[in-house]
């Protein structure tokens, strides 16, 4: 049912907004310093770390099994018995997962091409499976009580102090220590703000009954997890076994360098499960809610994605540096993906949200299929090629989720999504040209957005972002 309090209401527009306002922040400091690692470190020591962390998030997904996911989706009150067995059993399959890790450390770098010195760092980075059980609880706790502002404010300073020492590790030592280290700090910090932010240490201890209830709701959200999973971290799984560590820094630099827009909308995700799930499908508040998310994600980041692909020739070697310029050929076939993937994130939140799991489950999966074996066919030709398989999926998968979208609320969404994505095509298609400069092309670019959004929806996109910018207040 929706929640028929006023206040309520009130208090989830203030902490999505807030934590959005935040998120902002810490994408901008992401930003600033990324431009200097990119300037510190070569595409070698960017690849390594991202296999690295491929295998992190994997043993993460897999030894989570979605316990999280579960006590969030609960309607009642959690006991402290939940959260005690929640946090017991993530800590055992941590431990194992961190001992597991340690141990294939020096097979791993040798599949992926890594040197006998990155497997130590790798060993390293085993004690963040620990890190991730150890925050749960706090961060449930958190969520349930939608404070999102406060998260918000945790990961901002997780973010800062992740940076500011990957920097001053790579100015000293370079390589991909500089990255490890830095996430290690930053998870650490992160770890004892949760906790300070949510107090009240559970203890250890499993119900088993608990565990088997937690599990059989926990396990779909999280098998959806992992499918998306292994579709994001393609270049890492894949092109690192297949090309080495330097094609997965190349790759990932043109794939983090387009997705900026996205993934600011990705981190609203968190914010939206709790209250997308709080509604009837039906009801007009659902509705509204959700067009204005992602109407507002795509007002804002389809002229930023024109903006990037089209100035990158300009703006890659001028504010990162020339070796990264071999990345921009994925920049331009990853923007279809980036486009529609603005919309793919809150599709997916609302259908987790809205108690359709396994549906969820089963799109992800055959989208992480399809965009695999895509890629599998073409990756020999190049860098460009994969990151057009990924556009060349992605756009149908999402397409039909707007369909289903549409239904599920009872009123088609097409209209709200045609005027954006018209405007944004017009101002990509700059990128054809070969004159003038590509910043220059990247300003008309806006322009040409500005000017057939107006010509198709008139005053609408305007009001939409007052409305958006009052809520910011």
């Amino acid at each position: 049912m929706a929640p028929k309090d006023p206040s309520l209401a009130r208090r989830i527009l203030r902490e999505t907004t807030r934590f959005a306002g935040i998120q902002v922040i810490g994408a901008l400091l992401l930003a600033a310093s990324n431009l200097v690692l990119a300037r510190l470190l070569d595409p070698h020591a960017f690849g390594a770390y991202a296999i690295g962390t491929f295998f992190l998030g994997l043993g993460g997904l897999l030894g989570d099994g979605g316990l999280g996911a579960a006590l969030l989706r609960n309607r009642g009150e959690v006991t402290e018995g939940a959260y005690r067995t929640t946090l017991t059993f993530l800590l055992g399959l941590g431990a194992a997962l961190a001992l597991g890790f340690y141990v294939a450390a020096p097979s791993i770098a040798v599949h992926w091409q890594l040197a006998p010195g990155e497997a130590t760092v790798l060993r390293a980075m085993a004690v963040l499976f620990l890190v991730g059980p150890l925050r749960s609880v706090p961060y449930i706790r958190l969520e349930r009580e939608l404070r999102f502002s406060r998260i918000a404010g945790i990961e901002l300073a997780a973010t800062f102090t992740r940076q500011l020492v990957t920097v001053a590790l790579a100015w000293r030592l370079g390589g991909m220590r500089a990255l490890a280290g830095g996430q290690l700090a930053g998870a650490l910090v992160q770890l004892a703000l949760a906790w300070r932010a949510a107090r009240g240490w559970p203890g250890l201890g499993v119900d088993p009954k608990v565990l088997r209830a937690t599990l059989g709701e926990g396990v779909p959200v999280q098998a959806l997890a992992i499918a998306a999973f292994f579709k994001d971290n393609l270049s890492a799984a894949l092109l690192g076994s297949l090309m080495g560590p330097s094609a997965v820094g190349r790759f990932d630099f043109g794939l983090k360098y387009a997705a900026l827009p996205v993934v600011a909308v990705n981190a609203l995700s968190r914010v939206q499960l709790p209250v997308y799930a709080r509604f009837d499908a039906k009801d007009p508040q659902l509705h509204q809610a959700f067009v204005g998310a992602t109407r507002t994600a795509l007002l804002l980041g389809l002229p930023l994605l024109a903006v990037l692909s089209v100035g990158a020739p300009a703006i890659v070697p001028w504010l990162y540096a020339p070796r990264w310029v071999g990345s921009i050929p994925v920049v331009h076939g990853i923007l279809v993906n980036m486009a529609f993937g603005l919309l793919a994130g809150p599709l997916f939140t609302l259908l987790q949200g809205q108690g359709e799991g396994r549906l969820a489950l089963k799109v992800f999966a055959g989208w992480t299929l399809a965009t695999w074996a895509l890629v599998l066919v073409v990756w020999h030709h190049q860098l460009s090629a994969v990151a057009w398989a990924y556009s060349a999926v992605t756009a149908p998968v999402v397409l039909g989720l707007v369909h289903w979208a549409g239904r599920h609320l009872g009123r088609p969404l097409w209209g709200a999504y045609a005027g954006p994505f018209a405007a944004g095509l017009a101002a990509w298609s700059l990128v054809l040209l070969s004159s003038p400069g590509p910043l220059a092309r990247a300003g008309l670019a806006v322009l040409a957005y500005v000017a057939v959004l107006a010509a198709i929806e008139g005053r609408r996109a305007l009001h939409d972002l007052r409305a958006w910018v009052t809520a910011l207040r």
